[in-house]
Parts: structure tokens; C-alpha cells; sequence
């Protein structure tokens, strides 16, 4: 069960506004008893919702969980719950992955990009790599070896300058729940 549960179940949950209901967090905690569910825990930011106001009168709460009973957990041992960085949402994705699904970097297939159809020199590059009177196999491995030579040069590796991007978000994000600043919600 994963979803928005407007409740938080400590006051390690909530940074800012009024304290935490007691009761309600309680009652909380006896539903899930009840329902013999565990949560799943989490890696990524601590609070998934916030009210998205100045320093003052900041609220961030962690609202957003996943929860199992033992027995699907035993089915999902690697099962991950990640809380993925909040960019125009007042709330953080939440992202649950059932296997460990890394690949090797060297096993990755060939993608095609729908980016490069928009970039002048694509054409060339096509033209190049089918030019000539041989077989297909050869035509698309030629192909395949120039784009990606092609792609890394044009527009360079997008991945480690998203991983930057994401990285310095999150580190801002950690930051507000730890301290936050006016500048630092800029």
C-alpha cells in the first residue's frame, strides 16, 4: 500500500507549523498494527511534502510512505522505496522498485534519441554510416558506433549532467530539512 497518508506517526516527521497530533498519529500507528503492515522504509529526502512557503512559515512533513505485511515482503526481499526529489509538486514522487534493477554499463543496448532528429549534423551522420553497397548488419553497427560517437561529442554524457543537476537538488533539499534558509528555498 503506497500512497499520500496525510498523517505523520512521530514528530521526527515534521519539521515546522504545530505539533503533531498525538492521538491522530496514534491512531495511526494502532491501524497499522491491526493491519499487521510494516513500512518499507525509504532512501532519498526525509520530508515528501512541504507547504511551500517562506522560511517563517515552512512546514515539511513525511506523508508519502509504502507499506507491506509480512508476507508480500517475503515475496519482495530487494523491494526499494526511494523518495525521489520534489521539483514542481508540493509532494516528492515516490518510486518503489520490486527487484534491484541496476544494469551493468556495459551490456546497455543501443537507444535512439528522439533529440537527434532535431540536431543539423544528424542527417550527416545517417548518411554516413549507410553510404556504400553492404550488408545490414554492417549498416547498423556501422551506424550505431558512429551516433554514439556522434551523440557524446554533440551533446555530451546528458546522464552525468542530470545525476549533477539531481545531486545538487537533493543536497539543497536535505539542507532545508535540516536548516532552512530563505536562500536555500530560492
Amino acid at each position: 500500500m503506497l500512497g499520500d497518508f496525510n498523517e505523520v506517526l512521530s514528530s521526527e516527521e515534521k519539521l515546522g507549523g504545530n505539533q503533531i497530533n498525538l492521538n491522530r498519529a496514534l491512531e495511526f500507528i494502532e491501524c497499522l498494527d491491526n493491519c499487521n503492515f510494516l513500512d518499507l522504509g525509504f532512501a532519498g529526502p526525509k520530508f515528501t511534502w512541504t507547504n511551500k512557503k517562506t522560511v517563517t512559515s515552512l512546514i515539511l512533513e513525511r506523508l508519502d510512505r509504502c507499506f507491506a505485511n509480512p508476507s508480500w515482503r517475503m515475496l519482495y526481499p530487494e523491494a526499494i522505496v526511494t523518495h525521489l526529489l520534489r521539483t514542481f509538486s508540493d509532494h516528492c514522487p515516490v518510486l518503489i522498485e520490486l527487484l534491484d534493477t541496476r544494469t551493468n554499463a556495459t551490456n546497455k543496448p543501443f537507444r535512439f534519441h528522439t533529440m537527434w532528429l532535431l540536431h543539423p549534423q544528424f542527417p550527416k551522420v545517417v548518411e554516413e554510416a549507410w553510404f556504400g553497397d553492404r550488408s545490414l548488419s554492417s549498416a547498423i553497427f556501422d551506424f550505431t558506433s558512429k551516433v554514439k560517437k556522434w551523440n557524446t561529442e554533440v551533446f555530451g554524457n546528458l546522464f552525468a549532467r542530470k545525476r549533477r543537476v539531481l545531486a545538487r537538488l537533493g543536497g539543497v533539499q536535505k539542507a532545508i530539512a535540516c536548516n532552512p534558509s530563505e536562500a536555500l528555498l530560492r
